[in-house]
């Protein structure tokens, strides 16, 4: 049996808008495993990184967390109280944002950053949280050295590096790491995930990848987690949901992935957008951009439903999926 670290249950997340009450995530379920890489993956506004603040419990006033339970290691963080959840955050659960810059204040030296969190969160003194800092450079190869330095005196790299020291600082169980090659060139962006690999290893942590690059969770990640509007429509190994996916969602997903036996190595656009969260469709929400929808997927939307293997999908016709890959694969299937 899996020993899980995190298990989410029907998170909903609703953001009170002016023009109403927009789910941004509607019933997600899934379970990051101790010691793996859980790779959360899906277009702009399908409610990706929403899942991750709201797992780490920085949501902004106008959201509201519910549904649930979120278990992490028995306890559900939904219903802990404010103090309980800054208990949590930094000691055993740690946040990588998407630019470095979000983690860095420009007008401090970076190494006396990272002994802020230490001596603040972790009770250490400044001897003490100094050579744990120089450790910790050490740990995201970055000379010790710079840590005097100012953020704008570190390449985009070394920024990204240090921002992963500070997730670490406290020896966090599980760090949610949002878009954290986004920013980077492509050979950086290697050399980050390389990073992350070897540091998740090494540590034994668990990690949940939020990303929009398939190709990034391919490489990077043990397990995947596909979102579309809000909602998961497919999750499972990274080797069977890629190879045999069974969503219509993530096959189209595939194609964006750069492919040297694809004629011309063509990358397929998904014709359309997402439907808008004001106003959600009653059927499946991907139902409108679906090549293979049929009359039944507008009327209801279709449960997430899970095999022995533990590949879970949201399909009417997922077991269709062997017949309907082939097609997917085709320029001309999603040109309509």
């Amino acid at each position: 049996m899996t020993d899980d670290l995190l298990v989410l249950d029907g998170l909903t997340v609703t953001y009170h808008t002016k023009q109403g009450p927009v789910r941004a995530v509607d019933g997600a379920s899934f379970a990051v495993p101790r010691g793996q890489v859980v790779g959360l993956v899906g277009e702009s506004g399908c409610g990706k990184t929403t899942v991750a603040r709201a797992v780490m419990g920085v949501m902004p006033n106008a959201a509201e967390v519910g549904g649930g339970p979120v278990l992490f290691e028995g306890r559900d963080l939904i219903r802990l109280a404010e103090r309980e959840r800054r208990a949590l955050r930094w000691k055993e659960i740690a946040f990588i944002p998407q630019t470095a810059m979000s983690a860095l204040d420009p007008v401090q030296r970076v190494g006396r950053q990272i002994e802020e969190v230490l001596v603040e969160r972790g009770g250490r003194s400044r001897a003490q949280a100094r050579a744990r800092a120089e450790e910790l450079f050490g740990l995201v190869g970055i000379d010790a050295r710079r840590l005097d330095d100012y953020p704008h005196q570190f390449s985009g790299g070394m920024k990204q590096r240090a921002s992963i020291a500070i997730a670490l600082a406290l020896d966090p169980k599980l760090v949610l790491a949002d878009e954290p090659v986004t920013a980077l060139d492509v050979i950086v962006q290697r050399q980050v995930l390389d990073l992350l690999k070897a540091l998740q290893a090494r540590l034994n942590l668990s990690v949940v990848l939020v990303t929009h690059d398939i190709s990034v969770v391919a490489y990077a990640c043990d397990r995947v987690v596909v979102m579309y509007a809000g909602r998961v429509v497919e999750s499972g190994e990274v080797a069977e949901v890629l190879e045999r996916p069974r969503h219509p969602y993530t096959m189209g997903l595939t194609n964006a992935f750069p492919d040297l036996e694809r004629a011309g190595g063509e990358l397929v656009p998904i014709e359309g957008n997402p439907p808008n969260l004001l106003h959600p469709p009653k059927g499946c929400r991907f139902a409108e951009r679906c090549p293979f929808a049929q009359p039944r997927c507008e009327q209801a939307e279709p449960p997430l439903a899970t095999d022995a293997a533990g590949h879970a999908s949201a399909c009417w016709r997922s077991d269709e999926a062997p017949a309907l890959r082939p097609l997917a694969a085709e320029a001309a299937t999603w040109r309509r």
